[in-house]
């Protein structure tokens, strides 16, 4: 499902965490388009949702009016991780072979 959230109008101290937190709200698959007024605010958020695992557009220049910043972001879908099977004990390690110390004939 795709949602937008528009943070023009919200005081600078609650920008990020309000978009961090409606990130954290998406389902796998969700689709959030943030606009935000300042390059800076898009580079944070971006910066913050891939360090999470999220996948994000790069942010583009919207003109309608005022300069404004889009960028959309995907909650991914989990990989399954893989379960490794469990290790049988180690072999034991055969010792070396003994090395013939080398004879001179002469």
């Amino acid at each position: 499902m795709k949602r937008f959230l528009q943070l023009l109008g919200e005081m600078s101290r609650y920008r990020l965490p309000t978009a961090k937190r409606a990130l954290q709200e998406l389902a796998v698959d969700d689709e959030l388009v943030i606009v935000v007024p300042e390059q800076s605010l898009a580079g944070e958020i971006q910066q913050w949702a891939t360090s999470q695992g999220f996948t994000v557009a790069a942010p583009k220049k919207i003109l309608d009016g005022l300069p404004r910043w889009q960028l959309s972001v995907k909650k991914a879908v989990p990989v399954p991780v893989e379960e490794k099977p469990t290790a049988a004990a180690p072999a034991p390690v055969a010792a070396p072979a003994p090395v013939a110390a080398p004879t001179t004939a002469g």
